[in-house]
Formats: structure tokens, sequence, C-alpha cells
């Protein structure tokens, strides 16, 4: 019995791989930092999520350009309250919070703000 359960956990073990192969492609290094776990500030990621295409160390009410190749964000430290991303290359019109654990399409939204804490 112990070697039917050895060979299932094998053979689970090598379809695991096979997969996270096959859908995780490589990526080149030159392209974005890896993935940090604690990391810090605002951190952008691309569609690939292990690696991280843009960072912001603390918040500061200014327009910035969205990273061209991000799909979703974390904020891991430094007090972001809100980041309202916008579709506009100036910050204006509706905004939609992009620091609520959802994706985008690349290249959806194109500036965003780091609203800092209120005081």
């Amino acid at each position: 019995m112990r070697r039917s359960v050895h060979r299932v956990a094998a053979g689970l073990a090598a379809a695991l791989v096979t997969t996270l192969t096959a859908t995780l492609p490589a990526s080149p290094a030159a392209a974005g930092e890896p993935f940090q776990n604690p990391d810090k500030g605002l951190v952008f990621y691309s569609s690939y999520p292990t690696e991280v295409v843009g960072r912001q160390a603390a918040p500061d009410d200014v327009c910035r350009q969205v990273p061209a190749d991000a799909t979703w964000l974390l904020a891991w430290s430094g007090g972001f309250r809100s980041v309202p991303g916008y579709r506009t290359s100036d910050c204006s019109g509706p905004a939609t919070e992009l620091n609520s654990f959802h994706s985008w399409p690349e290249g959806y939204f194109l500036t965003y703000k780091a609203d800092t804490p209120a005081s």
C-alpha cells in the first residue's frame, strides 16, 4: 500500500512540475526583478506573477505613469491608503481603485496617484 501511495505522490508531483513549467514561461532576467516576500512599498507586477515591473517607496499624491507591463499591484508597506488608476495621461477623469486585489489588462491604466494617509 505504501508503494502505491508513493507512486501516486510522485506522479502528482511530476504533473505539477510539468503544469507549472508550461504555464509560467521563463522571462528574460533583464525584464524585471524577481518577486520578494515580504517586499517594500508599492510594487507593480506584470502578468508573469513573479516579475516586478515598478516600485514606489512612499505615497506622495503625484500623478505617475503606470509601468507599461503592469497588470496588478500590491502595497506591501509605506502607508498606501488609496491608489486610484486613470485611463488618461494626466490623472484626470474617472478613477478606479487599484489597491484592491484585482488585475487589469496590460496598458489599460496609464497613470495613478498614491494618496498619502489622512492626518
